[in-house]
């Protein structure tokens, strides 16, 4: 039988009811770590974590609103104490604020929640995935922001992801010397719930970004994931400090020539 990558390992996957973290989860249970998945997503959250105990892996839920940084830090010890132990953290849970927010309600959650939090729960963790002796922190970014400005990504929402990228480098300088890893992954249009549901027509705007792509076409969840596990595994053991792209080739070689603008 193949050894599978994480067998006994824990890991912390915020953000981990829907969309890439869900799919992550769920793969890093399938490698053989006990996972703990925070959201606020409640009802979503205890079903990935029931579909995952089904299938034979490891999971818990706890919920979490990653604007309350006293809330973050708590979820680390709490998963600690849950799972035994922390050799996982992916950084991934964002608030996506709601239409009727002022601009500056809109800035203030989404930095707090996409970059705050991930600084937060990264230093508060770092002790802990040190005395693991594998210590990985993977954060999702964006090709928005920390790649390229792009029209339907908000100012606040691209700073976010953009600062990302700064604090893992950061990250990875600072804990290294204890043998912890900070890398981060920077998707770009992936086919979540964020984007449609499925079935529904494709938006407009993706329509363009997916011609645009060299691959022609939107990347899945389960793609994003094998990304995280790579990066959360012993593959990776050498790899820190880096910003990885998951986009179709998007931000290195976009075919702008294959969209006819004047149709839109």
């Amino acid at each position: 039988m193949t050894q599978r990558k994480l067998e006994g390992r824990k890991a912390l996957v915020s953000g981990g009811a829907s969309g890439i973290g869900e799919a992550s989860a769920r793969l890093l249970a399938a490698e053989g770590a006990a996972v703990m998945i925070s959201d606020i997503d409640d009802a979503n959250g205890e079903r990935v974590v029931r579909e995952i105990c089904e299938a034979g892996g490891v999971a818990h839920y706890r919920h979490v609103d990653v604007t309350n940084r006293t809330a973050v830090r708590r979820m680390v010890h709490d998963a600690e104490a849950t799972l035994g132990g922390l050799g996982i953290l992916m950084n991934n849970a964002m608030t996506n604020p709601s239409a009727d927010y002022t601009e500056d309600q809109r800035w203030d959650l989404m930095l707090e929640s996409g970059l705050s939090a991930y600084w937060a729960a990264a230093t508060e963790a770092a002790p802990i995935l040190a005395r693991s002796g594998h210590g990985a922190i993977v954060s999702i970014a964006s090709i928005a922001g920390a790649r390229l400005g792009i029209d339907f990504a908000s100012e606040a929402y691209s700073a976010a992801k953009a600062g990302t990228i700064g604090l893992s480098r950061k990250l990875a300088k600072r804990f290294g010397p204890s043998g912890v890893r900070s890398n981060v992954i920077c998707p770009g249009v992936i086919e979540t719930p964020r984007w449609r549901s499925p079935g529904s027509p494709e938006p407009q705007f993706a329509r363009r970004y997916r011609q645009m792509a060299p691959l022609g076409r939107f990347g899945q969840t389960p793609e994003v994931a094998k990304l995280v596990l790579f990066l959360a595994s012993d593959d990776s053991s050498y790899i820190t400090g880096q910003d990885i792209a998951i986009d179709g080739g998007f931000t290195m070689a976009f075919r702008f020539e294959s969209v006819d603008f004047d149709a839109e």
